[in-house]
């Protein structure tokens, strides 16, 4: 009997303590929904970026494309992206002033690598998930893979435009 007791414990320990430290050690975060996600400052190269509150590092969005815009000041190619239904909690009700759609931005830098898709087309898109604190919508913001559409390169004046504003609103920030 008592032999029987002893061996229950020592099993009940080979088990048990594995099953209570894999519930209580610390998890690491597991890997990133894409491979086109970038390590370092999320909004490198995003002109103001204080203006975005970073809600996740790195997201993945789908949907159709309902326009397409480049913004001359700035640069960036805005695209309003229709999500897919299991997209749409990307969305705030700031969202509902751009009839529902997710606000895409390709950054100048990114243009010689990053497609820029036409109306219509059905892409997945992977940045920062941000809330621009401006406008009150959410956006992928800059995005760093767009999945159909063609390169277009941002022209030498719009780089060096895009790097005076930079260069400008680091100055801001640290005045």
């Amino acid at each position: 009997m008592r032999a029987f007791l002893l061996r229950s414990f020592v099993l009940a320990g080979l088990v048990g303590a594995p099953l209570v430290a894999g519930c209580t050690l610390r998890r690491s975060a597991g890997p990133p929904p894409s491979p086109y996600c970038r390590s370092g400052f999320a909004l490198e190269g995003v002109y103001h970026p204080e203006r975005l509150d970073v809600m996740s590092g790195c997201r993945v969005a789908s949907g159709v494309v309902e326009r397409v815009k480049f913004e001359r000041f700035d640069g960036d190619v805005h695209v309003d992206l229709r999500p897919d239904d299991p997209d749409r909690g990307l969305l705030s009700s700031g969202n509902d002033a751009l009839g529902g759609d997710l606000v895409v931005e390709i950054i100048p830098q990114d243009r010689g690598v990053v497609a820029v898709p036409d109306v219509g087309a059905h892409v997945a898109v992977v940045g920062p998930w941000v809330n621009d604190t401006t406008h009150g919508w959410r956006e992928i913001h800059p995005a760093w893979f767009v999945s159909a559409g063609r390169i277009v390169p941002a022209s030498p004046e719009e780089l060096a435009r895009v790097r005076a504003l930079l260069r400008g609103s680091a100055s801001d920030r640290d005045s």
